[in-house]
This record gives C-alpha cells, sequence and structure tokens, in this order.
C-alpha cells in the first residue's frame, strides 16, 4: 500500500508540473518590448504594415478600466471626433502597434480608435492571459470605456488572431445597442482545438500531444479557475450584430478552415472574406487596398 500510495503521489506531482509548464509556456504574461522591424523583409512569413507615427500620436490620450477580476487595464484612444469608435484587439503576445496601420487610414476617415493592452500584456496588468476566455468580459468593460467617453456614439470591434477570439467571445455576451457591428480576422472557433493544432505545429516529435492538451485544460480549471474548451460557436449562436470575418488562404497557425466554422456557426448578418495565399494575420499586409476598401465599406454600411 505504501508503494503504491508514493509512486501515485510522484505520478500526481509529474502531471502537475507538465501542467504548470504547459500552462506558462502557453499563457505566461508577456512583456517583450514590441518589435517595430519584424514582418518588412521578404523573409518574414508574417507581412506587416503600422504606422509607428500614428501609433506616437501627440494627441492620443491613455486610456484605463478596471477587469472584472480587479486588474488594471490600459489602452490608447485617438479621438478624432467621429460618431463611431472602432476598438482594435490584438493578437497573441502582440500590443496595439501591429493594428496602427488599419487604425491609422480609418482615423484618417474620420473614426475614433481605441487600442487595447489585453490582459497579461505590457501595459496592462495580469500575470497571464486566457486567449479569449476572460478577455471577452474585459471587453465588456472597454466598450463601456468608450460609451462614457463619446456618450450617444457608435461602437465598432476589430479584432485578429486571439483578439478576433476575443472578439467573438464578446458577442455572445449582452451587449449595448449602440455596438453596430465586428471584424475577425483569422480567428479560431475553438481554443483547445487550436492549441492542440499549435502543439503539433511546435512540438512536432511531442507524443500524445493530444493528452497534454487536455492535462493543460485540467490544469487551468483547477488552479486557474478557467477552462481551454471555449467554442466559439455558441457565443456567435448568440450574436445579433452584423460580423465581417476574413482570413488569410495561406495561414498555417491558425487552420483555414476556422473561416469556415467561425462563419457558419454566426447567426446574425455576416460577410467573409479570403486572401489566398496570405499567412495568420497577413491579409492586410498583403492586399492592403482591397483590405481597407472592403473593411470601410463594411464599416460605412453597419454605422453610418
Amino acid at each position: 500500500m505504501t508503494v503504491f500510495l508514493v509512486t501515485l503521489a510522484v505520478l500526481l506531482a509529474l502531471l502537475f508540473l507538465a501542467g504548470r509548464y504547459f500552462f506558462l509556456f502557453t499563457f505566461k504574461r508577456w512583456d517583450e518590448p514590441y518589435d517595430w522591424q519584424s514582418g518588412l523583409s521578404e523573409d518574414d512569413e508574417i507581412t506587416m504594415i503600422r504606422d509607428r507615427a500614428f501609433f506616437d500620436s501627440p494627441d492620443r490620450e491613455e486610456a484605463e478600466i478596471t477587469s472584472r477580476d480587479g486588474l488594471k487595464l490600459r489602452g490608447l484612444f485617438y479621438d478624432r471626433g467621429g460618431e463611431t469608435t472602432v476598438i482594435f484587439v490584438h493578437g497573441y503576445r502582440g500590443g496595439p502597434e501591429e493594428l496602427t496601420g488599419i487604425a491609422s487610414p480609418l482615423c484618417a476617415a474620420g473614426y475614433n480608435a481605441l487600442l487595447i493592452y489585453q490582459r497579461g500584456h505590457n501595459k496592462s496588468e495580469g500575470a497571464y492571459f486566457t486567449m479569449g476566455v476572460r478577455e471577452r468580459y474585459d471587453l465588456l468593460g472597454w466598450i463601456d470605456y468608450v460609451n462614457k467617453r463619446r456618450p450617444g456614439g457608435k461602437v465598432a470591434l476589430f479584432g485578429w488572431s486571439m483578439g478576433a477570439a476575443t472578439v467573438m467571445g464578446a458577442l455572445g455576451e449582452e451587449l449595448p445597442e449602440n455596438v453596430c457591428c465586428a471584424v475577425e480576422d483569422c480567428g479560431y472557433e475553438n481554443l483547445f482545438d487550436q492549441l492542440h493544432a499549435s502543439t503539433k505545429l511546435y512540438m512536432p516529435k511531442l507524443p500524445f500531444g493530444g493528452f497534454f492538451t487536455g492535462l493543460l485544460d485540467v490544469y487551468c480549471r483547477l488552479f486557474r479557475g478557467f477552462s481551454i474548451r471555449l467554442p466559439l460557436s455558441r457565443a456567435l449562436a448568440r450574436c445579433k450584430v452584423p460580423v465581417l470575418f476574413i482570413h488569410g488562404g495561406g495561414d498555417g497557425l491558425v487552420p483555414y478552415d476556422n473561416l469556415d466554422k467561425c462563419y457558419t456557426a454566426c447567426a446574425s448578418k455576416k460577410l467573409r472574406s479570403s486572401y489566398a495565399g496570405a499567412p495568420h494575420i497577413s491579409s492586410f499586409g498583403r492586399e492592403p487596398e482591397r483590405y481597407l476598401r472592403e473593411l470601410e465599406g463594411f464599416l460605412r454600411t453597419y454605422t453610418e
């Protein structure tokens, strides 16, 4: 009996340590300075267009809210006196900087922009992030911030990659009536499936990858209070605002079939746009004129 108990204790300890390792590997806070040079050479798989002058605009305002669980979350507000404010939500281990190439022309067209730091990233508090699970509620707080900052105005949501999951998750919640539409670019329909796919991509020699993804979920449930089994199809089935779904046909990180899964699950008015051969979050970088034309057309249709 003693040998059995010792063996069981050792096994449980090893499983705990493995779960904790994968948790920290996946969700640990990200504080690295933003790399403005990445995605600018032909050798980079991801093609990025950013506007540093816009990001550093002297008239930008520091924004701050407190999350439901007490974290200080921060962002940057660009008030252009427009009726509509677009809330931009960045991707995994990224920041507002990566979305400046899109926010800048929209602000030039008269929209206001709020570029947020998601929890566990840079200026926002949080020892870890959850890839959309808790961030969806953070986004509701940012919507309230905009409505207090610009009462009587309209709100549109934009997110890509992990930020797209945040946006889609929020669409399943009760939103203020002035939230007019949303855009998601290369988001995943199911967090568990996405993490499993990423494990196969980045750890191809790891045996029983599905087991370790399941172990991560158990660890998150027992010790962090959330589950990675987040099917965003449930949120999209409750969605009431028009949504534009975008995905690059060459996305090797978030499988392209997520476009069809998300689009099909959405219960509201919806459009889809595919960019042939574009890698992850690179549709804008590969075809900027088309991207902005479709994006601005969508926003005009549902905010004016």
